[in-house]
């Protein structure tokens, strides 16, 4: 190999390795502030969430009679989800995933700028059974959801305090347009997020936990 063609090989290989470090940091820093973020709406939403619930008048008990009243709140599948706004934006609840030691705030409505921050509700509603959660591929939101075994718990909390526990019943592979195979099917809850590469979506259906 001529001098020269093997200085241009070895130029190209140091431009390919910096681009890559360049990428490399790029990524861990939004990684970073997509963290921050989350903990930081999340840390917002969760005191909100406890200051409505602390003030919801609770009806009293009759003169002269003692005891607890144990209000329960009545879910009926067709009520939209309840919110809670953090700086302008609707929020719809928390999931937390025990098995990943993550919980995030969920958003409404999902759109790219709105995932640099947290998951969003990508379709459906926790109260039709058919909700659908997206989130970017970050290591603090949905990375790691396709190490998720069978059985694993999943807990979404709605924003006037609901709680629905699910269990992890399937991770699979989809294509990006597979976009009616991902909100029509028989579980109750799917989590979803693009691979490495981008080309296609991890996705983890559950079911809620039957009492």
């Amino acid at each position: 190999m001529k001098k020269g063609k093997r200085i241009a090989f070895i130029l190209s290989g140091i431009v390919l390795m910096v681009s890559a470090a360049g990428l490399a940091s790029h990524n861990l820093h939004e990684d970073t502030l997509a963290s921050e973020s989350a903990s930081s709406v999340l840390e917002r939403f969760s005191d909100e969430r406890e200051k409505q619930i602390e003030s919801t008048e609770k009806p009293s008990l009759p003169t002269g009679i003692t005891g607890e009243i144990v209000e329960e709140t009545t879910i009926s599948p067709d009520m939209p989800m309840p919110t809670i706004l953090i700086d302008g934006v609707p929020y719809i609840g928390t999931l937390t995933i025990p098995a990943l030691g993550i919980e995030l705030p969920v958003a409404e409505n999902w759109d790219y700028a709105q995932m640099k921050i947290s998951p969003c509700r990508y379709e459906g509603s926790v109260y039709k059974n058919n909700l659908v959660i997206c989130a970017h591929n970050y290591s603090t939101h949905f990375r790691n959801i396709k190490d998720l075994q069978n059985g694993d718990d999943v807990i979404f909390v709605d924003a006037v305090g609901n709680e629905f526990n699910y269990h992890v019943e399937l991770v699979e592979t989809l294509s990006p347009t597979a976009i009616s195979e991902m909100i029509s099917s028989k579980y109750d809850l799917s989590l979803f997020t693009c691979n490495y590469a981008g080309n296609a979506r991890v996705t983890v259906r559950c079911n809620q936990v039957k009492e």
